[in-house]
């Protein structure tokens, strides 16, 4: 057995462990004698049925699910390259990334239209009766996955995972943080990043049990906070942004410190972690969960640096550290071909065996990010360029401190502004358009295209355009239209001198004010989420700039304030302050934990723009 190929360590894994649980799914729960033989049957399947080769790429276009995990194994076992396509993506994004990889068929459970020619076919149709382990070689050289992150050609770039690339994270979480029989581990990434592996391979692989939470957890952190509770969740892998919500949470009780109580260790990464999060986190839940901070980008195989949070930070304004390399790998970070100093600033460097293969045909790109190492010039030595700008602490510990190019990083992923540029560009009636990443109070970032445009475009105009293009997660928070661009004296575009979103918002509708309590209390809360002075009742959630986290933030605010349930798709995308006020009118509160029930008022008829400049605040409003 190869510690290089995860599949096989899986293999002796549910060999060692066939009536244990292996994965719990909302309705449905599978040992791992049945998931090793489940995904056995598939393999046969795909190398008998469909004479799948070795290094062939197969799309997985299916929800996170028991059924997926069956499917990536059996595409492992038969030495294939599996590809997770979110079957909700873009129809064009879809068709770039399945042009670029050229899969030989695909798993689902639905036509893939983008591709008509892609033979599809669902795991039912895909399984044989033969339960044993298929004996294929597969060498640790071998490409192992591929994920698409956000490229600065404007196409998505292709990024061609190893199987030891993979197997030596995998291996070094279950080392570092003990993983074992007793691990439960929760799924919460999309499929289709490469996190999604560490969720669901670490504790397959430990002997564990995978936990995967019901869809509208996904999507509303009150549901969410519950579920790892009641599935007894002792380790899970988050973003900031997520972390941050999950506090929110958290927040609203009075002995939040008993919450979370099988929760043993809480993985950070896909964003800056700050001081001020973990100064929050250690006031609400003090310091028996372990926090740590993760680092490295997909091109070096999920994470390549970790940093155990022991202290809690004292300048909240500083991102947390990204600690020190794994083994065998390291961070350099490098100034004018010199090792820098302690203190000295520099571009991060990453120097690993263990790194993805690279880009899927784009050499031009690989030759710009995997470049020889500057500090053996005579030997040869690939190492990756991240763009990312830190310095070494005076403990040799790396700082994080922004990048030297126009990626940004919002929820977790990974965005090339240019990309965005070039899909906004696309719209016939665009003629010049660049896109600003803009940061709030809270520390994070979300997007403004500004454009010029033969004629008038709306926000919706964009929006509906970009949806062929970017998933919602890439788009835009707002759009703003300019006769001409400021220009500096050397008549390029003064990005400083653009307008800022809030000023312009209420620039072609008035801003109607709330009308009723419940109005005001509504609009006083989405300023809150969304950093507005003012906010109109009759503009939508998503012309304010609000996203699909902020919604779930909203939607938690209302609860703990209203006791009124709301779901997501009643707020986002088009959801106002006034039709929100009616629906909570027509909803009975809940009246546990509430010692009075709430007063909701719906909407008079009479609506009166802003004549004041602020708007109170909503007393019984915290902070995001």
């Amino acid at each position: 057995m190869s510690k290089l190929i995860p599949h096989r360590v899986f293999e002796q894994t549910a060999a060692a462990n066939e009536t244990r649980t292996a994965i719990e799914e909302p309705g449905r729960t599978i040992t791992y004698a049945a998931l090793n033989e489940a995904a056995n049957r598939a393999a046969h399947g795909l190398t008998k049925n469909r004479a799948l080769g070795r290094g062939d790429v197969v799309a997985l276009a299916m929800p996170v699910s028991v059924d997926y995990v069956i499917a990536l194994l059996a595409v492992a076992k038969a030495g294939g390259v599996f590809l997770p396509i979110d079957p909700a993506a873009p129809p064009r994004r879809q068709a770039q990334m399945l042009s670029i990889a050229n899969p030989a068929l695909a798993i689902s459970n639905q036509p893939i239209g983008q591709h008509p020619g892609l033979d599809v076919v669902s795991l039912d149709e895909l399984s044989l009766d033969g339960t044993e382990n298929p004996e294929i070689t597969v060498e640790g050289d071998d490409a192992s996955y591929i994920v698409f992150t956000s490229g600065s050609t404007g196409m998505p770039k292709a990024i061609l995972g190893s199987q030891k690339g993979l197997s030596h994270f995998l291996h070094w979480e279950i080392g570092e943080f003990a993983l074992g029989a007793d691990s439960r581990i929760s799924q919460l990434a999309p499929a289709s990043f490469d996190v999604s592996l560490r969720d669901i391979l670490a504790p397959l692989l430990a002997g564990g049990t995978l936990c995967i939470p019901p869809d509208d957890a996904r999507t509303d952190s009150r549901l969410l906070l519950t579920w790892l509770e009641t599935a007894k969740v002792s380790l899970t892998h988050c973003v900031p942004s997520l972390f941050r919500q999950l506090m929110t949470e958290l927040g609203t009780e009075h002995a939040s410190e008993t919450r979370l109580s099988d929760l043993q260790h809480l993985l950070l990464a896909g964003e800056p972690l700050y001081g001020a999060d973990v100064q929050r986190w250690r006031t609400l839940m003090g310091s028996r969960i372990q926090l740590t901070n993760l680092y490295g980008p997909s091109e070096t195989t999920l994470a390549k640096a970790f940093h155990r949070i022991a202290e809690t930070p004292d300048e909240p304004g500083r991102m947390v550290p990204v600690g020190k390399p794994l083994p065998n790998s390291a961070l350099l970070i490098i100034k004018d071909g010199e090792l820098c100093d302690p203190g000295e600033i520099g571009e991060v460097f990453i120097k690993t065996p263990f790194m993805s293969k690279g880009y899927l045909g784009a050499p031009e790109l690989m030759a710009e990010s995997f470049v020889q190492n500057p500090l053996t010039p005579d030997t040869p030595d690939i190492i990756y360029r991240s763009g990312d700008i830190g310095r070494y602490l005076e403990n040799h510990t790396v700082e994080l401190l922004g990048r030297k190019d126009q990626q940004v990083k919002i929820n977790g992923i990974r965005i090339e502004l240019a990309e965005v540029e070039a899909a906004v560009r696309q719209h016939h009636g665009i003629e010049t358009a660049i896109v600003i990443a803009h940061r709030s109070l809270a520390g994070e970032q979300s997007l403004t295209a500004y454009f010029t445009a033969g004629h008038d475009l709306t926000s919706a105009d964009l929006r509906h355009h970009l949806t062929d293009w970017l998933p919602p997660a890439m788009q835009p928070a707002h759009y703003v239209q300019m006769e001409q661009f400021p220009l500096n004296l050397h008549g390029k575009i003064d990005r400083r001198a653009l307008p800022l979103p809030a000023d312009l918002l209420y620039q072609d509708a008035p801003c109607i004010a709330p009308a009723n309590e419940t109005e005001t209390s509504l609009a006083a809360l989405w300023g809150e989420v969304l950093e507005l002075q003012k906010v109109g009742v009759t503009h939508s959630f998503v012309d304010l700039g609000g996203d699909s986290l902020k919604a779930i933030r909203v939607l938690s605010r209302i609860y703990q304030t209203f006791r009124v349930e709301v779901k997501l798709q009643e707020l986002f995308p088009h959801g106002t302050v006034r039709g929100l006020s009616r629906l909570l009118a027509k909803r009975p509160a809940r009246q546990e934990h509430s010692s009075e029930p709430k007063t909701i008022t719906a909407a008079a008829e009479g609506d009166q723009p802003f004549r004041e400049s602020g708007q109170r605040r909503n007393e019984a409003g915290g902070l995001i």
